[in-house]
């Protein structure tokens, strides 16, 4: 058998293809020139692509010869623009000038800062100062009619709905009249200061108000604001339905957080939408927000014999429906009444049973509050804000029905004009004048001269309005 003389291949020492000598000895060098000259067509891009001085840069970015230079003062000058513009929509120009007099930087780098502040300054200038309460407009209006066919020609009370109410089409008409007259929705913590001491003293003072040349201030109240059982329930059950006379049965909230109102049409169908003052108030105020001073919104005020806002919380419903049927209630009712406050209403109370606090005794006004105090106050929370019902109000802030008023917490009372006590600050309450604005004035008199046009406001379906 012949020798094999081949020496046996070492697997370990397999001999370099040319291939694999050729990458090992130039595959860096190769890699290592490729990046460089990836490098210089990424520099030279760039360089290709850099802005010229008539494009826009994104803020606080400025060019200069050696490149990109950052404005640090850039985001300070934008916020305190877009700041300055807010104080400014609600009519406060001395806080906008001070706001920007605190840029920290050389204001005469930045034009639009100086002015700004140049603008405000002279805004200022031309405010007016309002000090005298018995000079602000005060107009109160009772729940709005939303379905006007039916609330006039109600069996019952058709006639009443007619002389003493407005409708939501009427409502919406005087808001874009007083808007266009130059009138600016305040609210009555603008008008009054009240200090209360640790012994249960008050000490009130008016406020002056500064408003823009033109303008002018006004309070809005609705009182009534319940939805009573007798205006949306007709057969007697005590819940809203198709017999009802054509009002909202109460305000809710919806998924949004916006507040809207419920009513009941002809055909038995729960709709929703904007039936009464807050929303349609809001919706306006939306669409025109220099209509609203620093906020404001209306005053709110409701009996409490029936409930308010249309959640029946009150004593009478208790004793028929149950304690679980008032707890829902009330749990409704907490609910609206937190997203009234968050967005400015101010509530009142319209007395518990709508009774003539000027024509009844210190005794009985103490029971009337007493009620309230226990059915209403749980709910609505406490406030000292009394409007006056059944155009009967004091005829002195001094003696004892006074002291049952001061006792219960009230400082602000919202009267009537045929009130016999100015408007004003005494040194623990402040008194308003309010205008009633109901279809018989619109339609048979010329109250409203001045402030809106009813000949303009006034809906001919009323046809003719009882005196």
């Amino acid at each position: 058998m012949e020798e094999n003389t081949r020496r046996p291949v070492n697997p370990r020492r397999r001999r370099k293809t040319r291939m694999e000598i050729i990458k090992e000895a130039y595959l860096p060098t190769i890699i290592m020139i490729v990046t460089v000259i990836l490098i210089i067509i990424f520099v030279a891009g760039s360089l290709s692509r850099r802005p010229s001085q008539d494009e826009t840069l994104p803020t606080g970015i400025t060019l200069s010869s050696t490149g990109p230079t950052v404005d640090i003062y850039a985001e300070t000058v934008q916020q305190l623009l877009a700041d300055a513009a807010l104080l400014a929509a609600d009519y406060d120009y001395q806080a906008t000038v001070d706001l920007i007099g605190t840029f920290p930087g050389d204001i005469t780098a930045y034009p639009e800062l100086g002015a700004k502040q140049a603008e405000y300054a002279k805004a200022e200038t031309n405010m007016v100062t309002w000090s005298d309460p018995s000079q602000i407009t005060v107009l109160s209006f009772h729940t709005l009619i939303a379905d006007p066919s039916r609330a006039f020609t109600n069996a019952a009370y058709g006639t009443a709905y007619n002389r003493n109410f407005v409708t939501t089409g009427e409502f919406s008409k005087i808001l874009q009249q007083l808007y266009d007259k130059g009138y600016i929705l305040v609210s009555l913590s603008d008008l009054v200061s009240i200090q209360e001491s640790n012994d249960g003293k008050a000490q009130v003072e008016a406020l002056s108000l500064r408003l823009p040349l033109g303008k002018k201030p006004l309070l809005l109240v609705q009182t009534n604001a319940n939805y009573y059982t007798y205006m949306v329930d007709g057969n007697g059950d005590g819940e809203a339905d198709k017999d009802g006379a054509g009002f909202a049965s109460r305000m809710i909230v919806d998924e949004y957080g916006q507040i809207i109102c419920q009513m009941v049409d002809d055909q038995g169908n729960t709709v929703t939408g904007d039936y009464d003052l807050v929303p349609i108030l809001n919706a306006f105020i939306a669409g025109h927000p220099d209509f609203s001073y620093r906020g404001a919104r209306a005053i709110l005020a409701p009996s409490g014999y029936d409930g308010i806002f249309g959640y029946r919380i009150d004593a009478a419903t208790k004793a028929e429906k149950g304690q679980a049927y008032c707890d829902h209630q009330a749990q409704g009712a907490s609910t609206l009444v937190n997203a009234l406050r968050e967005q400015g209403y101010e509530l009142a109370c319209y007395t518990y049973g709508n009774n003539a606090y000027g024509n009844i005794s210190a005794a009985e006004i103490q029971a009337d509050l007493r009620s309230w105090a226990a059915e209403i106050t749980p709910v609505m929370g406490q406030t000292n804000i009394l409007v006056y019902a059944q155009n009967s109000e004091l005829d002195e802030y001094s003696g004892s029905k006074y002291n049952v008023l001061q006792s219960a917490g009230f400082r602000c009372y919202l009267g009537f004009q045929s009130g016999t006590v100015p408007a004003g600050a005494g040194s623990a309450h402040f008194l308003m004048k309010r205008l009633l604005v109901t279809g018989s004035q619109m339609a048979h008199t010329n109250t409203y001269a001045g402030i809106f046009d009813a000949a303009e406001v006034l809906d001919p379906i009323r046809g003719n309005v009882p005196r």
